[in-house]
């Protein structure tokens, strides 16, 4: 969906829905090389990105979602889409949840004794997880 030279029409999406879809100002995400935001008449780019946050900026308003990494996309007609194994906005993130499933985390890798009970890489990408969620759920729009 094209928009006007002054917006870009935005879609966050999971494997299951459409989280977020809306025209924009801007957005701000991180990538793998670092921190970029996106405004209106930007270049055709696809971009990989980590666990973090996506600032959307409409008028006033900023909205902040949880994203699992994924890819980011942007059009030649003014669209940006985000595909993300999972995306949550910042209002909806259960803070105390979180925390739990981070403790839990940390509890197991210190409590398995032998390299092979664990896999540590899945066990570390699932602790950056729950630390970004709660980072996010705690700033409920405050810039991280």
């Amino acid at each position: 969906m094209a928009t006007t030279t002054k917006q870009l029409h935005l879609t966050i999406a999971t494997p299951l829905r459409t989280v977020y879809e809306n025209n924009v100002d801007q957005l701000t995400v991180t990538t793998t090389a670092g921190e970029i935001t996106v405004l209106p008449n930007h270049v055709p780019l696809v971009v990989p990105l980590v666990v973090g946050q996506v600032m959307v900026k409409h008028g006033k308003d900023e909205i902040y979602h949880a994203i699992d990494g994924g890819i980011l996309e942007i059009r030649h007609d003014n669209t940006a889409v985000i595909l993300s194994d999972r995306s949550e906005n910042a209002t909806d993130i259960d803070v105390a949840r979180a925390e739990a499933a981070l403790e839990r985390a940390k509890t197991f890798m210190e409590t398995k004794r032998h390299a092979e009970d664990v896999d540590y890489a899945r066990l570390e990408r699932d602790i950056a997880k729950e630390l970004n969620r709660v980072k996010v759920g705690k700033s409920k729009g405050e810039r991280l």
